[in-house]
């Protein structure tokens, strides 16, 4: 599909040109195929001369998206500091462990280059976010309820987590990502919801809601599908154009 074609199965603003502008930035920038699947994912029939959409609606799933990423990515990167540090907080002065792994690449020989005399936490700093959580999956039942308050299916949990990290790097569209199921609460579940919040149930507490239960990653992701306008930035925030199975809801 050409960007033209694309641009015929939308529905722009009369009185000005700001939203064919930024639409034509955003094709640009983001590609013809990423707005197919948004569009696709909002009801859009490609093979329907008929059917067409505000673009509005597009880029508001278009930015709540992107921001979603930008939270989701802020939180994996502290989990995953979080697990680094708890490895090299109790096993620095006490490195030969059983639960080390090598992996396939040579930054990824991490038993190897522990037994070779390296530093722990040189070691760890170096190998990747999959590699890492390797290395929990073979340690102590004892270390993992130290490092996370919930356990049952750990390791299904881990690589969901892993699974949600390749999503968010790879700047995919998360609302038709085919995502791992996880465990959370006692329920097991692939959306998109369920991932963001078995995240949260693998973080330190203080991540989760913050000091006084007023922040952390549940209310950084809350407050994405809020927006102020850049026409009048000075006002309150409002919610966004957006379908409401669409928003995350973690409660």
């Amino acid at each position: 599909m050409t960007k033209d074609e694309l641009i015929k199965k939308l529905n722009f603003n009369p009185s000005n040109d700001k939203e064919y502008n930024d639409a034509e930035f955003y094709l640009r920038v983001k590609g013809i195929a990423f707005h197919q699947k948004i569009m696709t994912h909002l009801g859009v029939d490609f093979d329907d001369d008929k059917s067409t959409i505000e673009w509005s609606k597009v880029s508001a799933l278009l930015r709540y998206d992107k921001k979603l990423r930008d939270k989701i990515y802020i939180y994996i990167a502290t989990l995953e500091e979080y697990i680094r540090a708890y490895l090299s907080n109790k096993y620095e002065d006490n490195p030969i462990q059983p639960f080390w792994q090598d992996g396939i690449s040579p930054r990824s020989k991490v038993k190897s280059k522990i037994k070779d005399g390296e530093c722990v936490s040189d070691v760890l700093q170096s190998i990747e976010f999959g590699d890492l959580l390797n290395q929990v999956k073979k340690m102590s039942t004892e270390d993992l309820c130290e490092m996370f308050d919930t356990t049952t299916d750990i390791h299904s949990n881990l690589d969901a987590v892993r699974e949600l990290r390749n999503a968010v790097s790879h700047h995919a569209f998360l609302m038709d990502y085919k995502f791992r199921t996880c465990i959370v609460e006692g329920i097991s579940n692939n959306s998109l919801n369920h991932n963001i919040k078995n995240l949260r149930q693998l973080l330190p507490n203080e991540y989760r809601y913050g000091k006084n239960r007023k922040g952390g990653i549940t209310t950084d992701i809350d407050n994405c599908k809020y927006e102020r306008t850049k026409d009048r930035p000075e006002s309150k925030k409002q919610l966004m154009n957006l379908d409401f199975r669409d928003i995350v809801n973690m409660n």
